[in-house]
């Protein structure tokens, strides 16, 4: 059985990631944290299932080639990158804890 606050923490960093990709051009990434979201939300399927699938689609995305983990927010300096990208790092990081195993 999967912890209802660890449900609701994964949902509540899935919304502000998407909120960060989409803000910051990383809207091909849309798709893919929108059907982890569904996953999640979704009440007609078993708990169970609905962690697993989102797990699924969210290593799919995190372990791919396709740049997601590459993504990084751009700045006009060094420090400001550090500091808008602390936030995505930390969001990621925590993500990868719950969905990826």
């Amino acid at each position: 059985m999967v912890d209802k606050l660890k449900e609701t923490y994964a949902l509540e960093l899935l919304v502000e990631l998407q909120s960060i990709y989409c803000k910051e051009g990383g809207r091909n990434f849309d798709a893919g944290i929108s059907a982890a979201i569904a996953s999640l939300a979704d009440k007609e399927i078993s708990e169970k299932d609905r962690w697993s699938q989102a797990c699924s689609i969210y290593q799919t995305m995190a372990g791919s080639k396709s740049g997601f983990s590459d993504f990084y927010i751009d700045r006009d300096t060094v420090e400001q990158r550090i500091n808008a990208n602390a936030r995505l790092d930390f969001i990621r990081q925590e993500l990868w804890k719950l969905l990826g195993y």
